[in-house]
């Protein structure tokens, strides 16, 4: 990354592939930031009910080389964070709170997404999609929106690109993807068995792939040439939640932003593609 990420990003994107055990460190962890920093080893492993051992593994598998290195990034990080007067629960009764919570969430989501964002890697993509015949975005369940939504703004920059609700349709473009054209594959878990095997094709056929996924560390971003990190804060509320739009969308707008900067063409493509909608409407 050209950033270092954010300690609650690094729990976040490795979740999945934490041990059970190693997932109450990083709960803790993820919830207590300012406790942590005063804890020795041998308390936070008495406050998660498990090991030393186990809080050095859960430590190094977030980036960090040990817990002194992870108490010293999180008082850092402690230092130069705003605080939020929000906390972790959503209840209906009481409204006004749960309200904020959700927005801070939201917030945050946002500005750890952007945090992680790669330079170099995005430029990467930017010039690989202006070099390519053909964009496919691809994506699983809840996340096809968000392919969807690409597909489109991609479309209103002239560019060529497709997609399906459909996996077996998805499947079908990703089989006439040539050499030089770009395939998103936008995925939560990083680990859709279709998603992969569909990478694995446009790689074999010599096209460039692009992983979108919470996951830094999952069977998707070890297939793909280019990855980018969305943050999530999901899990704060609830454990089973763990993907949102509104980051992937964000990824989806900042390339769209991108690419419509680089030449005057994508303007008028997408000022023409304007007005006609307009003239659609009473």
């Amino acid at each position: 990354m050209g950033k270092d990420i954010l300690i609650r990003d690094q729990i976040f994107s490795t979740y999945d592939s934490l041990y059970d055990a190693e997932k109450k460190v990083a709960d803790y962890v993820a919830g207590h930031q300012e406790d942590v920093i005063n804890m020795s080893v041998a308390e936070l492993a008495q406050n998660c009910a498990t090991s030393q051992a186990t809080v050095i593994r859960f430590c190094k598998k977030i980036g960090c080389e040990g817990f002194h290195k992870l108490k010293l990034k999180l008082a850092g990080e402690q230092s130069k964070q705003e605080e939020l007067a929000a906390s972790n629960e959503i209840n209906i009764e009481n409204m006004e709170q749960s309200l904020h919570n959700i927005m801070v969430s939201k917030v945050e989501e946002i500005k750890a997404t952007f945090h992680n964002f790669d330079q170099k890697e995005l430029r990467n993509i930017v010039d690989a999609v202006l070099g390519a015949n053909l964009i496919e975005f691809a994506a699983m369940g809840n996340t096809i929106p968000i392919a969807m939504d690409g597909t489109y703004k991609f479309n209103q920059l002239g560019l060529h690109a497709v997609t399906s609700p459909m996996w077996e349709t998805q499947e079908a473009f990703a089989r006439t993807l040539k050499k030089g054209d770009v395939f998103f594959a936008i995925s939560a878990s990083g680990a859709s068995k279709r998603l992969i095997r569909m990478a694995k094709i446009v790689k074999k056929q010599g096209g460039v792939t692009v992983a979108v996924t919470n996951q830094a560390k999952s069977p998707i971003t070890e297939i793909c040439d280019h990855v980018i990190i969305t943050a999530t804060r999901e899990h704060i509320f609830y454990d089973q939640v763990s993907f949102t739009r509104m980051a992937a969308m964000a990824v989806i707008d900042t390339l769209f932003m991108l690419i419509l900067s680089m030449k005057n063409d994508f303007f008028e493509n997408v000022a023409e593609h304007e007005r006609s909608v307009i003239e659609e409407k009473l």
